[in-house]
């Protein structure tokens, strides 16, 4: 396909939509940074609140759970599509660069990024940033799929319920190369792609200003992820002393200086080399 660089990417048969009860502001920024690349058919924010965004607000209950956020996306998501795909974005991943969307993308019923700790076939893939189809929505529906006590709907689709998919209803995953060209979150970058998942991997993709902007924004629990922990470690081996600060600064707001020091320790980092970050944070 040609995109004029001019114009946003056509995309009048996928609906782009977030369901965040948490971050709502954050979802809607990726909801926004999405449509500045693409012309979805209808774009949605799926929330308890109402947010400026150029996304239409669809009025959900508030989710209290990663759980509750699973069975919303398997059973009640395709209530609210009209469209013969939904790109599903989180509030950190986005729409990076509509140049590299691709034909191929629209031969899937499903595409996320690969997961590195797979090998038996199954690795695609990651549902923070994924393309879907109204197909797979409706097949997700049978009785059989029922949702269990302790869901994640990502593996649930692309793992435990993968092989009856396929033989029952000709769901198609995308190979691991056209999901590597689609988006990325864990393992190396190996080339541009259409979107990306992961706070981690902000660092790639934002600047100062709108790190702060989302540090402002954040919920605390969110901020005290394991993904946000290791996104503020890249800004302190990059040396962007003004993201350490802003990031540093809002977990001591909430945190003494030793539950950082323990937080550190939740993604491995303890000892001399925990307190070598400490050091740099302070003095950022």
């Amino acid at each position: 396909m040609l995109i004029n660089e001019s114009q946003p990417l056509s995309l009048s048969d996928v609906t782009v939509c977030a369901v965040d009860t948490i971050n709502a502001p954050l979802a809607a920024r990726a909801l926004d940074k999405s449509l500045s690349q693409c012309a979805f058919g209808d774009a949605i924010l799926f929330s308890d609140v109402t947010v400026p965004t150029q996304a239409r607000i669809a009025t959900i209950d508030r989710l209290h759970s990663r759980e509750a956020y699973s069975a919303f996306l398997l059973k009640q998501l395709v209530h609210h599509i009209t469209t013969p795909w939904v790109l599903v974005v989180q509030w950190d991943g986005y729409v990076l660069d509509a140049r590299r969307w691709s034909e191929a993308f629209r031969e899937c019923d499903y595409i996320g990024a690969r997961w590195i700790h797979h090998d038996d076939g199954m690795n695609v893939g990651n549902g923070g940033f994924s393309l879907r189809s109204a197909r797979l929505l409706h097949a997700l529906q049978d009785t059989r799929f029922a949702i269990p006590a302790d869901p994640v709907e990502d593996d649930l689709i692309c793992r435990t319920w993968r092989p009856q998919l396929e033989a029952d209803y000709g769901i198609h995953f995308a190979s691991a190369d056209v999901a590597a060209r689609f988006s990325y979150e864990y393992g190396d970058v190996r080339g541009p792609t259409f979107g990306f998942h992961g706070a981690f991997n902000m660092w790639r993709h934002l600047d100062g200003s709108e790190l702060a902007d989302i540090v402002r924004e954040i919920d605390v629990k969110t901020l005290a992820s394991k993904e946000m922990l290791n996104l503020l470690l890249m800004y302190c081996r990059l040396r962007k002393f003004a993201c350490v600060k802003a990031m540093y600064a809002r977990y001591r707001s909430h945190w003494s200086a030793q539950a950082f020091l323990e937080g550190l320790a939740r993604v491995g980092v303890q000892g001399e080399s925990a307190l070598r970050y400490a050091e740099i944070c302070e003095s950022a």
